[in-house]
């Protein structure tokens, strides 16, 4: 199945349709023959670099949350030929404007405007991501760091898929290294800036997710720390009257306290004076207080 005159070269088919197209060709390509055998067994990103050939197949989309639910096109790329797979014929008008003149122009001019694409799903993520940081300057709660992992998953679902388009960019040239006019081509410069943004934006956005994971985890390590020191304040006080209420609870018969006059009077006495001079004591340390004191919002503003 060939386009128009002006993409002779260029096939869109399907994979049953390139194993009719392969059989009937003589002799037998054996690179294509790898790449029929390639795209039988695997479901996944692969590329292969030969000398004035670049073959494989490039994953487009995949599902965050199953990914083995996706999307991809397979591309058998040579100085005179362009073989797609999973890509229909009305791309043709929308390569027509890039003015392309060789199967490695169109080739570069489909990445171009598939990784166009993606810019709209980055965005939303910025929103998404944005509207993250707004809930959790407020509080972190048990869900924030459920919330952050969605995050992660998303940006690096992402990243998934835009690095295979790079090594598409560097293995260009690698593959046509003897037609060096080649990435001098606008669709190649353009994919190679479209690709280098997308990057950029996944790399900030990476590092923004760490910054919030970062901050959930010391939040969480300080009300942990500051759970711990109520638990341990509580254990010090409450120690003298559990204390002394273990030796008076004992059920010896020679316990002369238990015939004074002010016995009780004097053991609550006792219990109060050394569960408040423990309180006292660890106030003068300053072991009451928070463990982490922040700054005092008013004491900051300039008069």
């Amino acid at each position: 199945m060939e386009s128009d005159s002006h993409f002779a070269w260029h096939r869109f088919l399907t994979l049953a349709e390139f194993e009719e197209y392969f059989h009937s060709q003589t002799p037998t390509d054996a690179f294509k023959l790898d790449w029929l055998n390639q795209l039988s067994t695997k479901d996944m990103n692969f590329t292969r670099v030969e000398l004035d050939l670049l073959y494989g197949s490039i994953v487009t989309w995949q599902n965050p949350a199953d990914k083995s639910d996706r999307r991809s096109i397979c591309y058998y790329l040579s100085p005179t030929e362009l073989i797609t797979i999973g890509l229909s014929e009305h791309v043709v008008s929308l390569i027509e404007p890039f003015e392309t003149t060789t199967p490695f122009e169109a080739f570069y001019a489909l990445l171009s405007l598939q990784m166009n694409t993606y810019f709209s799903g980055i965005d939303a993520f910025e929103t998404e991501l944005f509207l993250r940081q707004d809930e959790l300057r407020g509080s972190i709660d048990e869900n924030s760091l459920d919330s952050i992992f969605g995050l992660r998953d998303t940006i690096e679902n992402w990243s998934d898929l835009i690095v295979p388009f790079r090594e598409l960019v560097l293995a260009g040239p690698e593959a046509f290294v003897r037609q060096s006019t080649y990435t001098d081509a606008l669709p190649y410069r353009l994919a190679e800036k479209r690709v280098e943004r997308l990057l950029m934006l996944i790399e900030h956005y990476q590092k923004d997710i760490e910054v919030l994971l970062d901050l959930s985890t010391t939040v969480s390590n300080f009300r942990g720390n500051e759970i711990m020191k109520a638990l341990t304040i509580f254990t010090a006080v409450a120690t003298p009257m559990m204390a002394l209420g273990a030796i008076w609870g004992m059920n010896f018969k020679n316990m002369p306290e238990l015939d004074w006059k002010y016995g009780y009077a004097s053991s609550l006495f006792l219990i109060f004076l050394t569960t408040g001079g423990i309180f006292y004591w660890m106030k003068r340390r300053g072991w009451l207080g928070a463990l982490v004191r922040m700054p005092n919002k008013k004491s900051q503003v300039k008069k």
